[in-house]
C-alpha cells in the first residue's frame, strides 16, 4: 500500500511538473509596448493628484483597520483579565503590558491623524508626488511602527496571562516523538 502511494504521488507531481514545462515554453512577444497607447493621454496634474490622494486614502483605511482590531483584542484581553481576577489570579503583570499596548495604540492613533492632516496639505501643495513620499516613507512608516509595538506589547500581555492564569508555565512546549 505505501509502495503505491508512493507512485501516486510521484505521478501527481510528474503531471504537475510537465504542465508548469509547457506552461513556461509558451512564446512571448519581444516587442516593447509603448508607454502611452493613441487612445491613451498623459495624466493631468490634477488626475496625478487625485490618484496620489486615492492612494493614501486607501493606505489609511488599511492602517484605521488594523488599528480597530487592535483595540478590539485590547478589549477581550481586559474583560479576560478582569475575570480571571474574580476568580482571584494575580494579573499585575497582564495588566501593565496591556496598559502599555494601549498606549502604543493610541500613539499609532496620534500618527494616523497627522498622516491625515498632511494627506490634505498634499492636495494643496504645488508638489504632490514630494509630499506623497513623505507620506509614506516617514509617516506610514511611524503609524506601521506604533502598530507593531501595540502587537508585540498584546502578544506579551497573553503570555503572562498564561502563564499567570493556567498554572501552567507560559512558555508550555510539548514534545513529540517520531516513530519510525
Amino acid at each position: 500500500m505505501k509502495k503505491q502511494y508512493i507512485y501516486l504521488v510521484v505521478g501527481c507531481m510528474a503531471i504537475a511538473g510537465f504542465s508548469a514545462v509547457a506552461y513556461a515554453q509558451v512564446p512571448t512577444t519581444t516587442t516593447p509596448q509603448p508607454a502611452v497607447t493613441a487612445t491613451q493621454k498623459p495624466l493631468t496634474p490634477a488626475a496625478k493628484k487625485a490618484r496620489l490622494q486615492e492612494t493614501v486614502t486607501g493606505l489609511e483605511r488599511s492602517l484605521e483597520v488594523r488599528i480597530a482590531t487592535l483595540e478590539e483584542v485590547a478589549m477581550r484581553i481586559q474583560s479576560r483579565i478582569a475575570k480571571l481576577q474574580l476568580e482571584g489570579k494575580d494579573m499585575t503583570i497582564a495588566s501593565a503590558k496591556l496598559v502599555e499596548a494601549q498606549k502604543a495604540i493610541t500613539g499609532a492613533k496620534t500618527e494616523l491623524a497627522t498622516m491625515k492632516k498632511a494627506n490634505v496639505a498634499m492636495v494643496a501643495s504645488t508638489k504632490p508626488a514630494t509630499a506623497f513620499a513623505n507620506i509614506k516613507n516617514k509617516l506610514a512608516k511611524n503609524v506601521t511602527t506604533k502598530i507593531k509595538v501595540a502587537h508585540k506589547a498584546l502578544v506579551e500581555t497573553i503570555v503572562s496571562m498564561k502563564g499567570a492564569g493556567n498554572g501552567m508555565p507560559a512558555t508550555a512546549t510539548t514534545s513529540t516523538s517520531t516513530a519510525r
